[in-house]
Order: structure tokens, then sequence, then C-alpha cells
């Protein structure tokens, strides 16, 4: 409200204008940063689903190579434990981190919600004493 000078009758329409166009501005960055973290977490989900698809193949082709000598089977068997043990360990870093980052964007939304509702509130604020003090300048003009 500081940056709102008064008028003669009521608030300057130019800073109220100024002041709804920040806050615009605010929101529609604020969305947009929420649309690009929500393509992160969709690029992290699609990561996941290529380390299981991953896994799957090793799992497929250590079943396959029941024929080939012990040894290969083996040396196979250890190298797809450590593939795995490693996408797992990937696995669960990324989904930790997107569940961390849809924790902070729900925060994020919640704030920019209370935010507008606050705005609004202000706002609606601002439009009610402006109608009042017009009301009263209609009834001192009346009584004359």
């Amino acid at each position: 409200m500081e940056k709102i000078q008064k008028e003669l009758f009521g608030y300057k329409r130019q800073d109220v204008n100024q002041l709804i166009q920040e806050t615009v501005e605010k929101t529609e960055d604020l969305l947009e940063r929420i649309n690009v973290q929500e393509e992160q977490i969709e690029t992290l989900q699609k990561q996941i689903i290529h380390y299981q698809k991953s896994e799957a193949n090793l799992r497929t082709f250590l079943e396959n190579s029941a024929g080939n000598p012990i040894k290969i089977k083996e040396d196979a068997q250890i190298e797809a434990n450590r593939i795995i043990q490693e996408a797992r360990e990937n696995a669960d870093r990324i989904i930790k981190d997107a569940m961390e980052r849809s924790e902070e964007l729900e925060t994020k939304m919640k704030n920019i919600k209370q935010e507008l509702r606050r705005f609004k509130y202000q706002l609606r604020a601002i439009a009610e004493q402006q109608t009042d003090i017009v009301e009263q300048i209609g009834d001192l003009e009346i009584e004359k």
C-alpha cells in the first residue's frame, strides 16, 4: 500500500494499475518456474523408466545365457548385479529428488495461492474504499 499515492478522490489510478501489473507479472513468473520444474520431474520419471527397462533387459539376458560356459554366466551375473544396483541407486536418487522438487512445487503453489488471495483481498478492499469515498462525495453534493 506504500506504493499507492492518494489523490483528491482516492488512490491514484496509475499506481493501482502498476501494483496490479506487478502482481500479475510476479504470478506469471512463478507459474513459469512451476512449469519448468514440472518438466524436470517428467524428465526424471522418464529416466526411471529407462533404468527399469535396462534392468529387465539384463534379467532376460541372464536367463537366456544358460547354455554359455559357467564363467561367462557368473561374470555376467556379477556385472548385471552391479548395473542393477547402480540403476536402483540412481532410481532412488532420482525419485528422492523428484519427490523433493514436487514438495517444493506444492509449497510454492500454496504460497502463490495464498499471495493471490491476499492481493485479491487488498484489491477488493481498495475498490470498496474507493466506492465508499465516491458515495460520500455524492451524498455531500446531494445535501448541498
